[in-house]
């Protein structure tokens, strides 16, 4: 809402003043419909993704976080009061912890983690009901840098509407689906850079600008196509044969592997996670690399955040913890990304955490 006399934009839930284009209140954490926009003159309005669908082929998006409907604590049912109806503990705000689920097979978990104050990674999911389409961004926001929780968001949600909103390829070869999603994901990860200095801008123009890691991956039929900046990753993790890197880190310890150093000893040196490219007004380089794969067998598509890989970096890794929460009996996407955000959190929870899930099913197509 907004004072009519003042033009301050006001959060509905608390009616605290809100940052035009934040997307929560920072008082109460409330979502605020559409983002807050302050007045102008003119009816121009930011790009939104759409609460519940939006474009004619079917497409569902994830609508924007709302108060969290389980407690963490404890698993009851959060009331309206946002309090659990069986331990009493207050929820997190939505900004800390949100989940995610367009459609059945595609699913997310956004969480803050134990350590931080704050939750600074971000996703936006979007995917069709026949599974031919699913779109999962992750962005992890530059802790270092004040407001990059605002980026993070900013970019996560503008770079899922552009890839939503590019027409489908119509060649169905495989090699003109590599080539249209590749060029999507590049124009995408420029809106994501765009909407990051967007914020910087609304902020002032800070000397230390809000930044964001990047990492969109594009499941159209038995293609996937990955662009990333920075350090959040994507695995395949097919269910009859080896798990998969489909990133690699644009980082310092990248680097230091590339020189011969192991992966254990590289990871064990204090610079491993200094990132070489973000996006925001000041990066050198928010280029995004792009990579794709056919896949031709049923599995899962995992996007996440260093929060989540940290603790399981290399693909194996990774897939024996996935197997074990899958035996545990958390098959559905936005079930198994909950638990691994739970067993992040378990392993010491010392960054925000974000793991997003397409199940690839392709016998069902």
């Amino acid at each position: 809402m907004t004072d009519a006399a003042t033009d301050i934009v006001r959060c509905p839930a608390c009616a605290e003043a809100v940052v035009p284009g934040d997307a929560f209140c920072e008082s109460c954490g409330a979502a605020v419909s559409a983002g807050a926009v302050a007045p102008t003159d003119d009816d121009t309005m930011p790009m939104e993704l759409p609460p519940n669908g939006g474009r004619a082929d079917g497409t569902t998006f994830s609508p924007a976080p709302g108060v969290a409907d389980e407690c963490l604590e404890c698993g009851g049912d959060v009331l309206d009061d946002g309090f659990c109806s069986q331990c009493g503990k207050r929820a997190p705000s939505p900004r800390d912890h949100f989940r995610e689920s367009p459609v059945d097979w595609v699913g997310g978990v956004c969480d803050r983690g134990i350590a931080h104050a704050r939750n600074e990674d971000a996703m936006a999911l979007a995917g069709m009901p026949d599974r031919s389409l699913a779109v999962l961004v992750v962005c992890d926001g530059v802790t270092s840098a004040p407001d990059s929780d605002r980026a993070s968001l900013a970019a996560a949600r503008e770079a899922c509407a552009a890839l939503v909103s590019t027409p489908l390829p119509t060649s169905q070869g495989v090699a003109a689906t590599l080539s249209h999603w590749s060029s999507a994901i590049s124009r995408a990860a420029a809106t994501a850079n765009a909407a990051t200095i967007g914020v910087a801008r609304s902020l002032g123009n800070p000397a230390e600008p809000p930044s964001c890691t990047f990492v969109a991956a594009v499941l159209h039929r038995d293609v996937v196509t990955v662009g990333w900046c920075g350090d959040s990753r994507a695995y395949w993790l097919p269910d009859g044969g080896p798990a998969v890197a489909l990133t690699l880190d644009h980082s310092l310890g990248t680097e230091l592997m590339q020189r011969g150093m192991s992966q254990a000893e590289a990871e064990a040196d204090s610079t491993f996670h200094t990132i070489t490219r973000w996006l925001g007004a000041d990066s050198v380089d928010p280029t995004a690399e792009t990579s794709s794969r056919e896949l031709d067998a049923p599995g899962w598509l995992l996007v996440c955040s260093d929060g989540l890989w940290n603790y399981a970096s290399p693909p194996a890794a990774v897939r024996a913890v996935v197997d074990d929460q899958l035996a545990a009996g958390h098959t559905t996407p936005v079930a198994l990304a909950a638990a691994l955000v739970r067993w992040a959190n378990e392993q010491g929870g010392h960054d925000n955490i974000t793991a997003a899930l397409a199940r690839h099913e392709p016998s069902l197509r």
